[in-house]
């Protein structure tokens, strides 16, 4: 009696260790595939990403009662670099996106700050990998006076089920990131402002 007593306390205690835990993944994508359709604009873009945001975990729901955990615009940036330079002739990361003096050095003509939210989910009680994750990027705009432009949005759906993410935990939220960085190259095309 006393050895199942002591057998299920061992269990619960086993239990609570490993619900709630958060496992590292990473949301990236593959680079190579972001394409845009060849036409760029003859300007260069600046983008700000404050640098507490990109050391920033996040962490978001994965299956089981379990937790997933990434360092997002780390992960994100260089596809959100690569799907800039393939609509723009020159991409320069900004340490500020109102410093006049490096906007006029490097002739920028319109600044983008992505805001980007991302959440995960899974229909497995037994495996912690998400199963579904979801990327939405707003990305607000300035021209080079520092006047607000309309802002535009790029979003991401990842899938993927036991079977495929049994080698990569991190599937449904790479194929986000992949659709999400292909949304943004056609955001950016279709912005007509930068065209003018």
């Amino acid at each position: 009696m006393l050895m199942k007593r002591l057998m299920l306390l061992a269990a619960i205690a086993l239990a609570a260790l490993v619900t709630g835990c958060a496992h590292p993944i990473s949301v990236t994508s593959d680079i190579a595939q972001i394409k845009g359709s060849g036409s760029k604009v003859n300007k260069t873009v600046g983008y700000y990403i404050a640098p507490e945001e990109r050391t920033r975990e996040v962490t978001t729901g994965g299956g089981g009662g379990d937790k997933v955990q990434y360092v997002l615009y780390r992960d994100l940036e260089p596809g959100i670099f690569k799907a800039m330079s393939e609509v723009f002739t020159n991409v320069v990361q900004l340490d500020s996106p109102t410093d006049a003096a490096r906007l006029a050095k490097d002739n920028v003509s319109f600044v983008i700050t992505p805001k980007i939210t991302t959440n995960s989910s899974s229909d497995s009680l037994l495996t912690w990998p998400p199963t579904q994750f979801t990327i939405d990027m707003v990305c607000k705009v300035t021209d080079k006076s520092g006047s607000p432009m309309k802002e535009f949005t790029a979003s991401g759906t990842g899938r993927a089920e036991f079977s495929e993410f049994a080698s990569d935990h991190s599937l449904s939220a790479k194929r986000a990131a992949q659709q999400a960085m292909s949304n943004l190259v056609k955001a950016l095309e279709a912005y007509p402002e930068f065209r003018r």
